[in-house]
């Protein structure tokens, strides 16, 4: 699982750095708002001190949180089995994968390297629904990477990431549909909650 984090990983490098816009559209800017926040944290003298290390962990991710939906990325990775899971189920493993994500982004932000960041088009797909391509500008490479965005009551949420044509959602729900498949709910979550620990030792 820990290949299909990378792209994960770099999907969330669109908060660490300068950003240039082609066009902008209202997806793009609430984005933009995000990055700012991000931004601010990063560059917050005031939290670099080590004892306030988990001060601006929970910071970052509460300005991540507000923009990106992890219960629907939860959902969607899910899949067909997301249905069949009991409400506590559901619940055990929006709380497990929204924590995978957290701890996933959080050891690759802290690594702050000042990426560029163009912002090519922003293109509806229906009337909820918005990609938003982007392309990576890090040490001579050009990464494209488009959002997928959904609209809730005005407010745009970042629901999929695709980095040079592969979904981060695809990639999980291959990995839990065949874990289902095998081991069951209980046997994901072992999974899960075994790469937890691992990062978090790490």
């Amino acid at each position: 699982m820990l290949r299909k984090f990378i792209f994960f990983l770099l999907g969330f490098t669109m908060f660490l750095g300068s950003v240039s816009f082609a066009e902008a559209g209202e997806a793009v800017d609430q984005l933009k708002q995000s990055i700012d926040k991000v931004l601010g944290i990063l560059q917050d003298s005031r939290l670099n001190a080590p004892q306030m290390k988990q001060q601006r962990r929970d910071k970052i991710f509460q300005a991540v949180e507000e923009r990106f939906d992890f219960g629907e990325m939860a959902k969607r990775s899910m899949s067909e089995y997301w249905p069949q899971l009991s409400p506590a189920e559901q619940k055990e493993f929006q709380e497990a994968f929204s924590h995978l994500l957290e701890n996933s982004y959080i050891s690759k932000v802290e690594k702050y390297s000042d990426e560029k960041v163009s912002y090519n088009e922003e293109k509806p797909k229906g009337s909820r629904y918005y990609l938003v391509s982007t392309t990576i500008l890090s040490k001579g490479q050009s990464i494209p990477l488009d959002y997928s965005l959904y609209n809730v009551n005005g407010q745009w949420m970042v629901y999929d990431v695709n980095i040079e044509g592969v979904s981060l959602v695809t990639n999980y729900r291959s990995q839990f549909r065949e874990l289902m498949r095998k081991e069951g709910f209980k046997g994901l979550m072992s999974k899960i909650n075994e790469k937890l620990t691992k990062i978090e030792e790490g």
